[in-house]
Order: structure tokens, then sequence, then C-alpha cells
């Protein structure tokens, strides 16, 4: 071999160190993003945001080291896996099945963002997909985000719902805001009787959280709804990210970026400070188990998410498989609805229906009260 060809093999080989080690800091950085508040530092949240694409850069390397024998160059991604254990298990948990699930003591809980069920009525000629998939579900609980309903008999009502959704006695709905006929908010149908309902006290225009205190067969629980400030991305803003995942070049980048940042960086602040109120209920919260549900608008790996689950069990993490991807529109390919538990409650197959009748798939468990 040439000295020129061997100069030029060190170099390349140098710059794919250089690159990994790169990859390896920012991986990182990334995986702990979610201890840093936007409020002080806003780029770790845009880090977290990264995480699943550095897991697969960094994989991609290890790949290559491994095809080439360099153990040396190897460990380095392998290291990197190693200290972002925590964060890859809750980012891509893998769990096999329960077959057998306990029949008493055992709670199944369904969190579903619904998109106004899709702003379609509910006739015996033109069921409603997603009040249909709720009445099916076998849930005991349903907590409900982007609830909406119409005063008008010509659209879907109150009513309608209540009627079709009659295996649950017992529901709540806290309204956000109206714009002519339509009233939305969240929604808790329940098996089991609502002792009392209140709103958590955080500022928003079209977002909420609600407290709630169900007894279930003499034991209190406390149920937090949660729906936290979206990015707010109009659909101009959504086909152009979509346009760039497909096609990535510096044109479609530069058209989608001032957009994000206008609208990301507020939010992450926004969200954060709505977690703080929601970690602030649970801390208060009395009873024998804790329950939170709902669209976070926010990954598992970022500021909102650690805030609020605190000392909770995240359900897909301890049963779940896979990604979990639960939005799914525009190629945004997060897991942004959650089930969160009191340690002293099991989670068993979380699951998340793919079902595209909201831009939002389903997320239900299984949870086994322990105590």
């Amino acid at each position: 071999m040439s000295e020129g060809l061997k100069t030029l093999k060190l170099f390349f080989k140098s710059l794919f160190v250089f690159a990994n080690v790169l990859i390896v800091v920012l991986l990182i950085a990334s995986a702990y993003s979610d201890r840093v508040s936007p409020n002080s530092i806003l780029a770790f949240s845009y880090l977290g945001l990264a995480f699943p694409v550095l897991c697969v850069l960094n994989l991609c390397f290890v790949i290559y080291w491994l095809f080439l024998w360099e153990w040396r160059f190897l460990l380095i991604g392998l290291c990197a896996f190693l200290v972002c254990w925590g964060p890859v298990k809750k980012y891509f948990p893998y769990h096999a099945r329960t077959k057998e699930i306990p029949k008493e003591n055992t709670l199944k809980v369904l969190t579903y963002n619904v998109m106004g069920f899709a702003y379609r009525n509910h006739t015996k000629e033109a069921p409603n997909k997603i009040i249909e998939y709720i009445a099916n579900s076998g849930a005991d609980i349903v907590c409900l985000q982007e609830y909406a309903v119409s005063t008008s008999e010509k659209f879907l009502t109150p009513k309608k719902v209540f009627r079709v959704l009659d295996m649950y006695p017992y529901h709540t709905v806290v309204s956000v805001n109206s714009v002519g006929y339509l009233n939305s908010g969240i929604a808790v149908f329940s098996k089991y009787p609502i002792l009392n309902s209140r709103r958590v006290d955080y500022k928003s225009d079209y977002n909420c959280s609600s407290v709630h205190e169900l007894n279930v067969n003499g034991k209190k629980l406390t149920l937090i709804n949660n729906h936290l400030e979206s990015f707010k991305l109009t659909m101009e803003d959504r086909s152009r990210y979509t346009a760039f995942i497909k096609n990535i070049s510096t044109d479609t980048f530069d058209e989608i970026k001032g957009a994000l940042e206008q609208k990301l960086g507020p939010a992450f602040k926004m969200r954060a400070k709505q977690a703080e109120a929601v970690a602030a209920e649970i801390a208060k919260a009395k009873g024998d188990y804790v329950l939170v549900c709902g669209d976070f608008n926010d990954t598992p790996i970022s500021y909102a998410h650690r805030t609020i689950q605190g000392p909770l069990v995240d359900s897909f993490a301890e049963s779940g498989q896979g990604m979990g991807v639960t939005y799914n529109q525009n190629m945004f390919w997060f897991r942004i609805d959650n089930i969160l538990h009191s340690p002293n409650m099991r989670s068993m197959n979380c699951t998340i229906d793919k079902i595209r009748y909201s831009d939002h798939h389903p997320l239900w468990c299984y949870l086994a009260m322990e105590d």
C-alpha cells in the first residue's frame, strides 16, 4: 500500500473516530437532558427530542467497528449504551406479554386523545368509530383528551356520547374552551364512583389537567388526567417537516427551522411549568393509589415527563414493547401519551392499538393493585 493511501485511510479512520465520539457525547447529554428545565437551558430539551436518532447513529457505529474488527473503537459505542442503559430501556422497552391477567384487584386503564371524536357525529347508520372503540375496550377507567362535543343536535352531543358509553355510570368533563357550538376539554369515564373532581391550577388557553378521587372497591385512587401544552404546529409546519424527512436538504431545513424554533421553545417552557403544577398535585395526593394519564405532548426523555413521573412508574416502560409511537401523523414518531402509576400497582401488557381514527393511537394497560 502506498504512503498516500495509508495517509488517506488514517485520515478517514480518524474522522470516523471523531464522529463516533461526538455522537457518544451528544447521546449521553440527550439521555440525561430531562434533568434540566427548559426554563434554565432550552438546548437540552431539543437534545431530548433527538435521543432515538442518536441511539440509531451510535448503533450504526457499533456495527461499523464490529465489521472492521476494531475492538478499541467498538467499546466507545458499547460503553455509551451502558452509560445510557436506563434511558434506553425507558425509551425502547421489551417485555413478554402476561398470558393470564388476574381477575381480582386488577384495573384496565385506557387513555386516548380522541381529536374531537374526529369531528364526526354518531348515528345508527354511521356510528362514530372512536366512541365504538371506547365502548368495546373493556376498560374500567377511560381518560380522554381533546374531548369535543356540540350543543347542536346536528352534531355529536354529550347525550349521544353518554348513551353509547352507558357502561360507565360515572363521568366527569372538564371544559377548556368553547367556539360556536363546540365545547372542548378533557374527560374521565369510570365504572367506579368518582367522589370529586377539580382542575389543576395552571394557565393555558387550550390545555388543562384535572384531579379526580375514585372509590375502587373501598380503596381511594387519585387520578390525574392531562393534556399538556402542544407545539401548536400548523398543517403547513407539519407538511414542511414531512417534506424534510422525506428529502433531507439544506433548503428544506432552512424552511422549517425558523417556524419550529418559534413554537418549540415556548411550548417546552410552558409544559415545564404545567408539569411542575401536576407534580405538586401528585406529591400531596392522599389515598391508596395514584394514577396519572394523558397526552403530555412530550417524549419519555423530557423534563415534563420526568417531572410528572417522579416516584411513579411508567407503565409502558414497565410492560410495553418497542418505541411505542402514539402520535400517528406527519412522521412525528414519538410516544407522547402515558399511563403512570404508583409503585404499589403493577402494569401488565401495556399496549398501543394501531388504529388511526384519531391523530393519536389509544394506549391501555392492566394494573394490578397489589396493596
